[in-house]
């Protein structure tokens, strides 16, 4: 329990007992297991304070000094912590929710699924409950799957770039595609049309299945889930921790997204353009082989490059670590070698058993 003295100078106020901390250096906060929910404790100086166990609930931490303070099996949900000094905390088995704030900390790294404390080797992590109407939890197979659909997806978007690809590389006057009962032929312009609708129509699925997998990421908390996410084979959700890594990912990140940018090669005439006769050049759109194509090409790319925004900065979600407490995998490494303990007495009971049991038949 927290130590009563302690706890009635903290709910006096910050400013005294900012005051009571700078005349009573050598002294460490006990504030064990007290309730804090809700307090305004902005600014507060809790530097090295026991807060094992504490319920800081929508309190506000805002600009507070929290360095190497214990906030083991802490309730931080909803808690501000914005630009606190969090260095050397221990957060081992402490909870936040999507309320919490921890925008600017310092000494801290921010996770995919809540916060990391790299000097004690600690995290907080999102609660695995969410709320019973989010159709979301701690399942990382729901989250491998959601991936493999936006990837696949997403390669048949950037195969219909690659087609349009070759229209600018060899300039066939058309190309023929395959469909169940036969093919069909294409000119440039009517193909990049086609493609810039199935690309939008493709992307959307994208956008929200990638966005369905970063949610499901962030109830995530053991071992096995970070490296499965965190190493899955696509680019846009792989994680990079190495810096240089980080910059050339980001690199093909933007060339693998933005691809659908191809399509406007076919549907403005350059020349035209940096000339500046704007008339001739709306006179080439209202001249295009389809129909209402200069209405709908705008629509539709302006629709196209708010998706390609979207997804990446959807892919930049993934490029934090998705975290895990290592003391708590330390217990669950132990509760499953104490089941594997139990699975191997009970077969070896149950070979002795049977080995009676034949030889009361003999």
């Amino acid at each position: 329990m927290a130590d009563s003295e302690h706890l009635i100078r903290l709910k006096l106020g910050v400013t005294s007992w900012n005051l009571w901390r700078q005349e009573n250096a050598s002294v460490r906060p006990d504030l064990h297991d007290a309730v804090l929910e809700s307090l305004d404790l902005r600014g507060a100086n809790l530097a090295g304070a026991d807060l094992g166990g504490a319920n800081l609930a929508k309190a506000n931490l805002e600009h507070a000094n929290l360095a190497e303070a214990d906030l083991r099996g802490s309730d931080l949900r909803g808690t501000d912590l914005s630009s606190s000094n969090l260095r050397g905390v221990n957060f081992s088995k402490s909870t936040i929710d999507i309320f919490t704030t921890y925008s600017n900390v310092q000494g801290c790294d921010i996770g995919v699924n809540g916060l990391y404390s790299p000097l004690t080797d600690s995290s907080a992590l999102l609660r695995i409950d969410p709320p019973g109407n989010s159709m979301q939890g701690a399942n990382v197979d729901a989250v491998i799957e959601s991936l493999r659909h936006a990837r696949k997806l997403h390669t048949f978007s950037l195969l219909l770039s690659g087609i349009a690809m070759l229209f600018i590389v060899i300039k066939p006057k058309t190309i023929t595609l395959p469909y169940l009962a036969g093919s069909f032929k294409f000119d440039d312009l009517s193909y990049s049309f086609l493609a810039m609708i199935l690309s939008t129509a493709l992307l959307s699925q994208v956008s929200s299945f990638i966005d369905s997998a970063l949610q499901g990421a962030h109830y995530l908390n053991d071992r096995r889930s970070a490296m499965l996410v965190g190493h899955f084979p696509w680019l846009l959700s792989k994680y990079e921790s190495e810096a240089q890594n980080r910059r050339q990912s980001k690199i093909m990140r933007l060339f693998l997204v933005f691809h659908p940018v191809i399509y406007l090669y076919f549907f403005i005439k350059w020349d035209i353009l940096f000339s500046g006769n704007f008339a001739a050049l709306m006179q080439f759109n209202q001249e295009m082989p389809f129909i209402f194509g200069e209405y709908l090409l705008p629509v539709f790319y302006i629709i196209l490059i708010k998706l390609c925004i979207h997804i990446f900065r959807l892919s930049e979600g993934f490029q934090k670590p998705i975290l895990f407490d290592t003391q708590t995998e330390r217990g669950r490494r132990t509760d499953m070698e104490r089941l594997a303990e139990a699975v191997e007495m009970q077969a070896s009971r149950t070979t002795e058993l049977v080995e009676l049991m034949r030889k009361r038949e003999v």
